[in-house]
C-alpha cells in the first residue's frame, strides 16, 4: 500500500511540475517522446536511440546514455532530449532559374540525423528552419549553375551536391545529412511544350537520318547484287560456250568414227554372196520412202495408181484396224471389285454387297422382322461382327428368347461357389509381358543415355606446356593472386545482377543488387560484370561438376543430381589440393558428396529441403567473416541457397526473393570490405531460373547466370571495351582461375582463358606475370592435349574434324614457336586465331558428346518390336492362352534362363566378366521368339470348352483388322512422335484426338441403327417374330446417357485446358494460375477464393464417389471395405483442406503460433499418408462390399411376391400377352413350392434363406473406392488449384465409363454367350487418351523444369535423410493420371455389367422387381471368359502404352542427331518410358486387386451356402439402400 501510496504521489507531483519544452526539432511521429522534459527523479531511465542534456545549475553538464542514469536533485536539470534516430524534412516547393533563364518550381526530401547532441543543443537556435533554408538556399545556386537539359540528366549529381553543401554548414550543427532527394521539378507550360516539340523533331530527324542511311545501304546492296549477277551471268555463259564447243567435236569425232565404221561394213557385205542384191533393195526402200516427202515440201501431191481399187483399200483399213484392236486392253471387272474389298462394311451399300456378291447371305433378303436377330448369319466375309464402336470384337450368334431351363445359373439363384477365374495365368502372362518392355527400354536407354568418355588422367606442373627448350614448372612462379574467394549465389539469374535506376516501380526482384553495377562504374580496373552462361542441363550437380572441371555435361548426368556421386575427374578443388592451397568450404552439402576428404575445412548445411530459405544462408554467414579474418585458408568457397530455394517456392516476383536478395548485396559488400589485394572475389551463379523459378532445361533463362570478379588492387587494363567478350561460358572459369591462382589447368577442361584478366604482352610488370598471348598458348596446348588423349581412346569424333584440328594446331604452333624464337613482337590475328581453334573444339566436343551405342539401340528397338506384336498377339488369344494346357510359361521362362545362362557363360569365356544386359536381352529375345512362333501354329481356330470358338489368325492379323479406326488413332498418333511440334503442342491434340474418337462411337451406332428406337412393325405385333432385345424407352434412355455424357465429356476437356503448363518453345503462353501454390499468392482475398474452390472440389468428389457406393447398395456391408469408405475417405479429405490450410499460412502471420504451424505441417500430411495406406490394405485385404439379409419365415418371402403383371405397353397382341403371363405364373407356382419346401425343412438343414445386397458390383466397388482414395492421396501431392483438374478427371472418367457402357447395351452384343466379356479397341484407346490428357491438364509437361519437386516435401518440410523416398513422392505427383487410369482400367470390363438394363440379356424381358438383372455375377458363371477378358483387356492397354514407348524409342533413335532432340525428344523419351513403368506397374495392382476380390468372392459362396444344397439359396439384386 506504502508502495502504491508513493507512485501514486509521484505522478501528481510529476504532472504538477511539468514545463513546457523549448522548441525541439522533431517530427510529429516523435512528438510523443519530446513533448515535455522528463523530470530530475534521481532514477532514471534514458530510452535507445534518445539522448537527454543535463545541466547542473544552468551550465551544460553530461550528456544521458541509454539505460539507467542518476542525477542529483536540484542541482542537475534535463534542459534538452534529442532524438538520434533519421528525421525526415519536406522541403517546401521554391522556384529557381537554371542557367538558361527558366524558372522551375522544385521541392525535395532531406534525411538527416543527430550526431552530436551537444552541438545540435547549443549550436543553433531552431535546427529545422536553419537546415530547410540552407537546403533552399542551396538548392536554387545548384540549379543556376546548370541548364534545364543537365537537371533532368544530372538529377543524382544534383542530390549530392546538395547534401556536401548542407553537410560543409551542418557540421557545427552535430547535423549529418544523410541524402537529399528532389520530388517533383514543374516547369512553365509554355516550356514543356518547347520541349516536347523538340523530341518530336529529335525523333524526326532520328527517323529521317535511319531512312535515308537504310536507302543507302539498300542502293549499295542493291549495286553489290547486280555487280555479282553479271559476273556470275559472265561466268555462266563462258562455262556454257567451252561446254558445247567440246560437246560439238565429240559429236564430230563420233560421227566420223561411226561413217568409217559404216563404210567398212559395207564394203565387206558387198563382198558378200548376194551382196549386190541386198543394195539394190536397199535403193530401193529408200526410193520408195521418198515418195512420203514430195506434198510436205511442196504443193505436188502423189497419187497411188490404183486408186480406183476400193476393195484393196478396205482390206488394207481393216488389216490395220485389226491390227490396232489387238492391243487394246479390256476393261477389267475385277479391279472395282478388289477396290469394293478394301472398303469397311459398314461403308458399303447391301445392293453392292449383293451385287459383287460380297454376302452370300445378306440379311436384306430375309424378312424385316429377322434382320435384327440374323444380322451376322451370312456375313462371311465382312469378317466378325462391330461393336458399339463399330469395331470387331467377337462372334455373335443369332439373339434368341431364353428358355428358363436355358438361363444362366446366376439368374436362377443358382451361383457355383467353386468357379474362380484363372488368376494364376493371367497375372504371370502380364508379368512376362511388362518384364519383355522393361528390357527393351533398358537395353535402348543405356545405349542412348551414354556418359561420356571420362579421361582419368591428371594434369602436373611438370608439364611442358609453356615454350622453350626444356621442361618448365610454370607453378614455382608467383601467381596474379594467393587467394581466392568464390562466393555461388545458386539461381543468380543476371536479371537479377542489373541496376536501372530509371524504374521508379521496380519488380521484387529488380534492382536489388545494386553493389555489382556500383562496384564496375565506380572502379572499372578493378571489377567486371558478365553474363555468366550454363551449358543444360541447369541442374546444380551438373553445373558445379562443368565448373570445375570444365568439361561439358551430358544429358544422362540430371538422373545423378538425385545422389550425387564423387566427381573422378581432374578438377580445381583436387588441383588446389595437390599444390598445397588450403580449400574451405561452406554451404550446400552436394560439394561434400562430390568431393568427399578434398577439403581442408567444411562445413556442408542440408540443401534438399527448397521450403527452407535461411538454414544454409545463416549457416554460412556465421563463419564466413571469421574465416576471412583468419590466415587458415587459400581459398574460400561459398554456396548460397536462399535465392534458389526461394524461386521454387515462391517464384521470383515475390516480396521474399527481394529480401533475399537485399540480404546478399549486404554479404557482398561485407565480403568486399574485408579483401586484401592479393585476394581475387568471384560472385557467380551456377543457373538462372524461369519465371515460375524452375531450371533444369536450356532455355536462355535457365542458362544465363551473372559473373562477377573483384580485385581490391587493379586488374583490368581500363573499363569495358568492344573487344571483351558478351557472354562468358562457364567452362572458361576453369582455366583462368588455374592460371591466375598459379596451378595446372584440369587435364578436361575445354574452356578458354578470360583474356581481360592477363595484361598485354607490351604491359609494363608483364614480365613477372602471364601475358594473353602466353595464356591463350598454354590453355591452348592444354586443350590439344585432351583432344590427343581423347581421341585415342574413344572414336567418337569424326577423322574429318579430328584431322582439321590437328592440322590447325600445328599451324598455329608452329607460328607461335617461330615468334618465340625470333624474338619478334607476335602478329596481332595470333591471338584471335588460338581464340577460334579453342572455340571449334568446344564446338566439336559439345557436337559429339551424345555417345551412342548403336548395338544397344539396335537389341532395344527389336525387344520393344517383338514386345508389341507380343502384346497384340496376346490380346487377340486371351482366350487360348488362358486354357490349362496352353497358358503355361514353362516353355518361354526355360528357354530364357537356357540362353541368359548361355550367354553369361559364353561372355565369362571370352572376356573374363558379364555383362547383364545382353544376358537379359538373350533371354527375352528367345523368350519372344518362342512365344510367336507356338502363336503362329494357331492357324486352325480352337474349340473352347464351353464350345466357342477362338479367333483365326488369318482374322486377327489381317490387314482390315489392323486399320481400324480405334488402331489408326494410336498409330497416326505415335507417328506423329516424329515430330517436334507435336511434342510441344501434345497437351492439346490429345485432347482433340479423345474428343474426335467419342464422338465417333455414337455416329458408329446411329450408322448401324442403333441409337434410335427401330420403327414399329406388322409382323412383331403380330407375335410371328421375337421382340427386339431392348425396349424403345431402354435405347432411347441408353442413347440419351450417351449424348448426356459426350457432353460432360467436352465440358471437362475444353475446362482441362485451363490447367496446362507453358513449355518455352510455346511463346507468349502463360501458364494456369492454378499450377501455383497457394503460399505464392500475395492477394488474400484471391488466396481465400482459390482455397474454398479447393476444398468444395475435394468435398464434391468425395460426394460423387460416396454417392455411386451407396446408389449400388455397397455401403450397406459391415466390411473393412465399407468402413474405408465411410471413415477413412472422409477423414482423408479433412486432412487435406486443413494441410492447405496450413501451408497456405505466411511465415510472419502468425508469430505466436508458429511453432504450432510447423507441426501442422509435419502432422496433417503424415496422417493423411497413414489413413491412405491404411485405407488401401483394408480393400485388400477384405475388398467385400456384399451385406446379408436373413429371412427365418416363409411367409415373409411369400408375403413379398410380387402379383402378375401385364406389360404396359401398347400395341401388343393377345398372343405376346400370353407368351408373357405364363412363364409369370410358371414363376409364381415355382415359388411357393420352394418356400414350401423351405418351411418344411427348416428344422432339418436349419438354414434361414438369404438375400444378398450389392453383389452386383462386387468387383468394381473395391476398384472405385481403391482409385478414389488413391486420388486423393496423389491430390495431397500437388498445388491446391489442382483439385478443380481433379474434379475434372472423375467426372470425365465416369463420362467414358457411361458411353462405353450404353454403346456396349446399344449394340445389342450378348454378354454371357461365346463371345465372351472382351472389351473393344475403342474405350481402351480412350482411356489410353484420357491418361495423357490429364497428365498435361494437371500442370505436368515431358520436360524437366515443369517437375514439380515441393511434391518430395509434403509432410517433410525439414527435408530428407535419403533420396528413394522424395524420388517416390515426385514420381507419383508426376504422373498422377497415369496411376489413376490404370488403376482403374478393370472398370472398363465391369462398367457394362453394372448398368446392364433389365431384360437386355436375352433371359427375362420385363423389367419385373423381382427379375433384375444379376450384373457382375455373370462373371462368377463364366470364369474362363471372365480370365480372358481381363488378359485381353490389360493386354490391350499395354500395347497402346508400349506403341507409345516404342515410337518415341524410335524418334529419339532416328532423330538423336537432330537440333531439338536434348531438348524436346530426349525429354518426351523419359518421361513416355518413366509413364510405361509406372502405369504398368498400377496395372499389375488393379489386376491383384480383381484377382483378391475373386478370391474372397469364392470364400464368401463356401462359408455361405454348402456343397450339399448350394442352390436353394435365394440372391436378390443389389439394391439401392444405404
Amino acid at each position: 500500500m506504502m508502495l502504491r501510496t508513493l507512485c501514486r504521489r509521484s505522478a501528481a507531483i510529476l504532472q504538477q511540475t511539468q514545463q513546457s519544452a523549448p522548441r525541439l526539432w522533431v517530427t510529429p511521429a516523435q512528438q510523443r517522446w519530446a513533448s515535455s522534459l522528463p523530470m530530475n527523479t534521481v532514477v532514471l531511465f534514458v530510452p535507445q536511440q534518445e539522448a537527454w542534456v543535463v545541466e547542473r545549475m544552468g551550465r551544460y553538464h553530461r550528456i544521458l546514455e541509454p539505460g539507467l542514469n542518476f542525477l542529483i536533485p536540484v542541482l542537475d536539470k534535463i534542459r534538452y532530449v534529442q532524438s538520434l534516430k533519421e528525421i525526415v524534412i519536406d522541403v517546401p516547393e521554391q522556384s529557381a532559374v537554371s542557367l538558361d533563364n527558366v524558372t522551375l518550381q522544385i521541392d525535395g526530401v532531406l534525411y538527416l540525423r543527430i550526431l552530436d547532441p551537444f552541438k545540435a543543443s547549443y549550436g543553433v537556435e531552431d535546427p529545422e528552419y536553419a537546415v530547410t533554408q540552407l537546403a533552399q538556399t542551396t538548392m536554387r545556386s545548384e540549379l543556376g549553375k546548370l541548364t534545364l537539359d543537365k537537371v533532368f540528366r544530372e538529377r543524382e549529381s544534383l542530390n549530392s551536391n546538395i547534401v556536401h553543401s548542407i553537410n560543409q554548414a551542418s557540421d557545427e550543427w552535430g547535423i549529418r545529412c544523410l541524402r537529399y532527394e528532389i520530388k517533383d521539378i514543374h516547369v512553365p507550360p509554355r516550356v514543356k511544350e518547347s520541349m516536347q516539340m523538340q523530341v518530336e523533331a529529335e525523333r524526326k530527324k532520328r527517323a529521317t537520318v535511319l531512312e535515308s542511311e537504310g536507302m543507302r545501304e539498300a542502293a549499295i546492296n542493291v549495286a553489290e547484287g547486280r555487280k555479282q549477277a553479271q559476273i556470275l551471268a559472265s561466268e555462266g555463259e563462258k562455262a556454257e560456250q567451252i561446254n558445247q564447243a567440246a560437246g560439238e567435236a565429240q559429236a564430230v569425232l563420233a560421227k566420223a568414227e561411226a561413217k568409217a565404221k559404216a563404210i567398212r561394213l559395207l564394203s565387206d557385205a558387198l563382198t558378200e554372196q548376194n551382196g549386190n542384191a541386198a543394195a539394190s533393195l536397199n535403193v530401193a526402200e529408200q526410193y520408195i520412202s521418198a515418195f512420203s516427202n514430195l506434198a510436205k515440201q511442196t504443193n505436188t501431191i502423189l497419187l497411188p495408181s490404183n486408186t480406183g481399187d476400193i476393195t484393196g483399200m478396205v482390206t488394207q483399213a481393216m488389216t490395220i484396224y485389226s491390227a490396232l484392236a489387238k492391243t487394246t486392253p479390256a476393261t477389267s471387272v475385277e479391279a472395282a471389285q478388289e477396290k469394293k474389298d478394301e472398303l469397311p462394311d459398314f461403308l458399303v451399300s447391301p445392293e453392292e454387297q449383293r451385287t459383287h456378291n460380297l454376302v452370300p447371305n445378306s440379311p436384306e433378303s430375309l424378312s424385316p422382322g429377322l434382320k435384327r436377330y440374323n444380322y451376322s448369319v451370312g456375313y462371311r466375309k465382312t469378317g466378325p461382327s462391330r461393336t458399339s464402336a463399330g469395331f470387331p470384337a467377337r462372334n455373335v450368334d443369332a439373339a434368341v428368347p431364353m428358355k428358363l431351363h436355358d438361363r444362366p445359373q446366376a439368374e436362377r439363384g443358382e451361383i457355383p461357389a467353386n468357379t474362380r477365374m484363372k488368376g494364376l495365368t493371367v497375372l504371370p502372362l502380364l508379368l512376362w509381358l511388362c518384364a519383355a518392355y522393361f528390357v527393351g527400354i533398358y537395353l535402348f536407354v543405356g545405349g542412348f543415355l551414354l556418359v561420356r568418355l571420362e579421361v582419368n588422367r591428371t594434369s602436373t606442373c611438370e608439364d611442358v606446356l609453356q615454350p622453350g627448350e626444356g621442361p618448365r614448372d610454370f607453378c614455382q612462379a608467383q601467381p596474379r593472386f594467393r587467394r581466392a574467394v568464390v562466393l555461388i549465389v545458386d539461381a543468380l539469374k543476371i536479371d537479377f545482377a542489373r541496376f536501372d535506376p530509371t524504374r521508379t516501380a521496380p519488380r521484387p526482384y529488380e534492382n536489388r543488387l545494386p553493389v555489382l553495377e556500383e562496384t564496375v562504374s565506380s572502379r572499372p580496373t578493378q571489377s567486371r560484370l558478365y553474363p555468366f552462361r550454363a551449358d543444360p542441363p541447369t541442374t546444380t550437380m551438373q553445373r558445379i561438376k562443368g565448373f570445375t572441371t570444365g568439361s561439358l555435361p551430358t544429358f544422362v548426368d540430371v538422373g545423378n543430381n538425385f545422389a550425387s556421386s564423387a566427381i573422378l575427374e581432374d578438377n580445381l578443388i583436387h588441383q588446389l589440393g595437390q599444390m598445397g592451397k588450403r580449400v574451405v568450404f561452406m554451404g550446400d552439402d552436394t560439394w561434400e558428396n562430390l568431393f568427399p576428404k578434398k577439403f581442408y575445412r567444411s562445413l556442408p548445411f542440408p540443401s534438399f529441403n527448397v521450403k527452407d530459405l535461411h538454414t544454409v544462408d545463416n549457416g554460412i554467414l556465421q563463419h564466413l567473416y571469421t574465416t576471412m579474418v583468419g590466415d587458415d585458408w587459400d581459398v574460400l568457397v561459398a554456396h548460397f541457397l536462399g535465392v534458389d530455394h526461394c524461386g521454387h517456392r515462391f517464384g521470383p516476383d515475390h516480396p521474399a526473393m527481394g529480401d533475399k536478395l537485399t540480404q546478399m548485396d549486404g554479404v557482398i559488400r561485407s565480403v568486399i570490405d574485408r579483401l586484401q589485394n592479393d585476394t581475387l572475389l568471384v560472385v557467380m551463379g551456377d543457373h538462372g531460373m524461369t519465371d515460375t523459378g524452375d531450371h533444369g532445361g536450356e532455355s536462355q533463362k535457365e542458362t544465363d547466370a551473372a559473373l562477377f570478379l573483384y580485385s581490391p588492387s587493379p586488374v583490368f587494363p581500363g573499363p569495358p571495351s568492344q573487344d571483351e567478350p558478351d557472354v562468358v561460358p562457364q567452362t572458361d572459369l576453369v582455366p583462368t582461375l588455374a592460371l591466375l591462382l598459379g596451378i595446372p589447368i584440369p587435364f578436361s577442361s575445354v574452356g578458354q582463358v578470360l583474356l581481360p584478366l592477363f595484361p598485354p604482352p607490351q604491359t609494363e610488370g608483364a614480365v613477372t606475370r602471364l601475358s594473353q598471348l602466353e595464356a591463350l598458348w598454354i590453355n591452348t596446348k592444354q586443350v590439344n592435349r585432351f583432344l590427343e588423349t581423347y581421341s585415342g581412346l574413344a572414336k567418337d569424333i569424326t577423322p574429318e574434324s579430328l584431322s582439321e584440328l590437328k592440322a590447325e594446331f600445328s599451324r598455329l604452333s608452329s607460328e607461335y614457336l617461330s615468334t618465340v624464337r625470333e624474338g619478334r613482337p607476335p602478329p596481332p590475328h595470333l591471338a584471335s586465331s588460338l581464340q577460334a581453334y579453342l572455340t571449334s573444339v568446344r564446338d566439336t566436343c559439345r557436337a559429339t558428346w551424345a555417345r551412342f551405342n548403336p548395338v544397344k539401340m539396335a537389341v532395344g528397338l527389336a525387344l520393344l518390336t517383338f514386345a508389341c506384336l507380343m502384346c497384340f498377339v496376346m490380346s487377340e488369344l486371351s482366350t487360348v492362352l488362358t486354357e490349362e494346357k496352353r497358358a503355361g510359361l514353362k516353355a518361354p521362362t526355360a528357354v530364357a534362363v537356357t540362353v541368359g545362362v548361355g550367354v553369361a557363360a559364353a561372355q565369362l569365356l571370352a572376356r573374363g566378366y558379364v555383362e547383364a544386359a545382353w544376358c537379359l536381352a538373350a533371354g527375352m529375345f528367345s523368350s519372344e521368339v518362342l512365344f510367336l512362333w507356338r502363336a503362329w501354329r494357331l492357324n486352325s481356330p480352337a474349340v473352347l470348352k464351353n464350345g466357342a470358338k477362338a479367333s483365326k489368325l488369318s482374322r486377327w492379323m489381317s490387314l482390315r483388322r489392323l486399320l481400324l479406326p480405334s488402331l489408326v488413332v494410336p498409330l497416326l498418333r505415335c507417328a506423329s512422335l516424329l515430330s517436334d511440334s507435336y511434342v510441344i503442342y501434345e497437351g492439346r491434340v490429345v485432347t482433340f484426338l479423345l474428343l474426335s474418337l467419342a464422338l465417333c462411337i455414337p455416329i458408329h451406332l446411329n450408322w448401324n441403327g442403333h441409337l434410335l428406337p427401330p420403327t414399329p412393325d406388322p409382323l412383331k405385333s403380330a407375335g410371328l417374330l421375337p421382340s427386339p432385345t431392348l425396349s424403345p424407352a431402354a435405347i432411347r434412355k441408353e442413347s440419351s446417357t450417351i449424348l448426356g455424357c459426350l457432353g460432360v465429356l467436352m465440358i471437362c476437356a475444353y475446362f482441362s485446358l485451363s490447367f496446362h503448363g507453358c513449355r518455352e518453345e510455346q511463346g507468349f503462353c502463360q501458364p494456369s494460375p492454378f499450377l501455383s501454390p497457394l503460399s505464392r499468392l500475395q492477394d488474400n482475398q484471391l488466396k481465400n477464393l482459390y482455397y474454398i474452390l479447393s476444398v468444395i472440389s475435394l468435398a464434391v468428389c468425395a460426394y460423387l464417389l460416396r454417392l455411386c457406393l451407396c446408389h449400388y447398395g455397397n455401403l450397406n456391408s459391415s466390411g473393412r471395405t465399407a468402413f474405408a469408405a465411410r471413415w477413412i475417405l472422409p477423414l482423408l479429405c479433412i486432412c487435406t483442406g486443413l494441410h492447405w490450410a496450413v501451408s497456405a499460412t505466411p511465415e510472419d502471420g502468425f508469430r505466436k503460433l508458429a511453432e504450432l504451424i510447423r507441426v501442422a505441417q509435419l502432422a496433417l500430411p503424415r496422417a493423411a499418408f497413414g489413413l491412405l495406406g491404411v485405407g488401401l490394405s483394408l480393400i485388400l485385404v477384405d475388398p467385400l462390399t456384399v451385406f446379408v439379409k436373413t429371412r427365418t419365415a416363409a411367409s415373409a418371402r411369400s408375403s413379398a411376391l410380387p402379383l402378375p403383371r401385364y406389360r404396359a405397353s401398347t400395341g401388343i397382341s393377345p398372343q405376346a400377352e400370353l407368351r408373357h403371363l405364363i412363364p409369370q405364373i410358371y414363376q409364381r407356382m415355382r415359388r411357393s413350392l420352394e418356400d414350401g419346401e423351405l418351411s418344411g425343412g427348416a428344422e432339418e438343414d436349419n438354414r434361414p434363406a438369404v438375400e444378398a445386397y450389392g453383389l452386383g458390383t462386387v468387383y468394381s466397388a473395391p476398384v472405385l473406392l481403391f482409385c478414389g482414395l488413391l486420388g486423393i492421396g496423389l491430390l495431397l501431392l500437388h498445388p491446391e488449384g489442382m483439385t478443380l483438374s481433379f474434379l475434372l478427371l472423375l467426372l470425365e472418367m465416369g463420362a467414358l465409363l457411361h458411353i462405353h457402357a450404353s454403346s456396349i447395351t446399344l449394340s445389342g452384343s450378348p454378354r454371357s454367350t461365346s463371345g465372351g466379356f472382351n472389351v473393344p479397341w475403342t474405350p481402351v484407346v480412350v482411356w489410353s487418351l484420357a491418361a495423357t490428357q490429364f497428365f498435361h491438364a494437371t500442370g505436368h509437361l515431358p520436360t524437366f523444369p515443369s517437375i514439380q519437386w515441393g511434391a518430395a516435401f509434403v509432410g517433410f518440410p525439414d527435408g530428407h535423410a535419403g533420396t528413394i523416398l522424395p524420388a517416390f513422392l515426385v514420381t507419383l505427383n508426376t504422373f498422377a493420371s497415369h496411376i489413376l487410369f490404370a488403376v482403374g482400367c478393370p472398370l472398363l470390363l465391369f462398367w457394362p455389367l453394372v448398368r446392364e438394363v433389365r431384360g437386355s440379356r436375352g433371359g427375362r424381358g420385363c423389367g419385373e422387381e423381382g427379375e433384375d438383372a444379376v450384373m457382375e455375377m455373370r462373371l462368377r458363371e463364366n470364369p474362363h471368359q471372365f480370365s480372358a477378358a481381363l488378359l485381353q483387356l490389360s493386354t490391350r492397354y499395354l500395347f497402346i502404352l508400349g506403341a507409345q514407348v516404342f515410337s518415341s524409342v524410335c524418334a529419339a533413335a532416328i532423330l538423336r542427331r537432330h537440333l531439338m532432340v536434348w531438348k524436346v525428344f530426349a525429354p518426351k523419351l523419359m518421361f513416355e518410358a518413366s509413364g510405361f513403368l509406372v502405369s504398368s506397374m498400377f496395372l499389375l495392382i488393379g489386376v491383384t486387386l480383381v484377382l483378391r476380390i475373386d478370391v474372397a468372392v469364392g470364400r464368401w459362396f463356401k462359408r455361405l451356402i454348402p456343397d450339399v444344397s448350394r442352390s436353394d439359396s435365394g440372391l436378390a439384386a443389389p439394391k439401392a439402400q444405404c
